[in-house]
């Protein structure tokens, strides 16, 4: 496959967003700002706040002060809603040039997100709650051929229970992600879609999360995804630790292990989030993976790596350079994958992003075959209420 073609199947996927980099404005934990405690998903109201009074930029916020922003981040804006309810809106559109520039230019318009999502309470300390996010999923490319037997256009990312046992003991049951590594933003990076823990990997499972200020684990018993068939779902668990070292720098491991009727996976993988002054901030990640075929043949075991490293230009405006690689087999000389990508992360306004970047790429699969480099240009637009 050419890489072009690679590139443009990576970033056509949709995206659940999370931001780990935040680790650089000392927020080191995931339950501070959302829901799910490790990750992703719909912003509880200090996550909200905290975006609209420091993260994001102060175009047309007039005089506001910080607290008047925080203030109006609701989804009725400084209206107040029932303390039982918080409902929110996202949408996301992506414009790519594949080979910007060349003779073999190509373009696309693709709507990746539109999602309603809910967070229902037992009880005004929100200890209990029903979290749920329903939405739309663009057809990848694989399926836009004539006779392609289409996807679900609209489908439930995620529903669960949450349960607050103790200050520090959390349980969510139901349909969300499996947590490993880092969180990053594309979920279609090798760290994610490689490892089968991008986009639509969510499986139905129960999570315990206990966190104390200087670490957090977190375990997950999974049974697979109960929408798909029975002998598809991989079954088992995963797991992810992070301790911090010294203030907002953090170390991690984390590993699954699944099966179907099919194949048994097992990956491992250390990981590490440091700030790098307010803003700023640094992610790596190393993984193996390994498949088992269980009809008998070769196992496969590879290995995937990824670094970001985000600099703070101003309020609400970040660059970021990023570096990836791949190798489904460590004992083949195919399958091998470079990637490479900066660009800006805009946070113009409250509600608003953002994101430019350029990405390029080469497949080697042996010695005497290697692509020829290829660029991308993608710009991205996020509206959420």
């Amino acid at each position: 496959m050419p890489i072009f073609q690679i590139l443009i199947a990576v970033f056509l996927s949709p995206q659940a967003w999370s931001y780990p980099e935040f680790i650089g404005y000392k927020y080191s934990s995931c339950l501070t700002c959302h829901f799910n405690g490790n990750g992703g998903g719909p912003l509880n109201d200090y996550g909200r706040a905290l975006w609209s009074a420091e993260i994001a930029g102060r175009l047309f916020s007039g005089n506001k002060t910080e607290d008047e922003l925080g203030q109006s981040s609701g989804f009725l804006g400084s209206t107040e809603l029932p303390w039982w309810i918080r409902p929110g809106l996202k949408t996301r559109d992506l414009e790519y040039w594949a080979n910007p520039g060349s003779s073999q230019r190509t373009s696309q318009n693709i709507l990746m997100q539109a999602d309603a999502n809910v967070a229902l309470f037992f009880d005004q300390d929100q200890r209990k709650a029903i979290v749920a996010s329903y939405g739309y999923v663009p057809q990848p490319l694989r399926l836009s051929q004539p006779g392609s037997q289409k996807d679900k256009e609209w489908i439930s990312r995620e529903h669960y229970f949450r349960y607050q046992k103790s200050d520090s003991l959390w349980f969510y049951i139901g349909m969300l992600d499996k947590p490993y590594g880092i969180r990053i933003v594309d979920h279609t990076a090798y760290s994610r879609s490689k490892v089968g823990v991008a986009q639509n990997d969510q499986a139905h499972g129960i999570i315990a999360q206990y966190i104390q200020p200087k670490w957090e684990w977190s375990f997950d018993a999974f049974a697979g995804n109960l929408f798909q068939s029975a002998d598809l779902r991989q079954k088992g668990f995963s797991t992810l630790y992070e301790y911090e070292v010294v203030p907002n720098a953090r170390i991690g491991f984390s590993g699954i292990y699944s099966n179907n009727n099919y194949v048994g996976n097992q990956r491992l993988a250390i990981h590490s989030r440091s700030g790098l002054g307010y803003g700023s901030s640094i992610l790596l990640e190393v993984g193996v993976i390994k498949n088992i075929p269980k009809a008998g043949g070769d196992i496969e075991q590879g290995y995937y790596s990824y670094a970001e490293l985000q600099q703070r230009l101003v309020r609400g405006y970040h660059l970021f350079v990023n570096g990836q690689s791949y190798k489904a087999n460590m004992t083949a000389d195919h399958d091998n994958l470079v990637q490479a990508g900066f660009g800006l992360l805009m946070f113009p306004m409250a509600r608003t992003e953002f994101r430019v970047e350029f990405a390029s790429g080469r497949q080697f699969n042996d010695d005497t075959d290697v692509q020829p480099e290829s660029w991308t240009l993608l710009a991205q637009v996020h509206l959420s209420l």
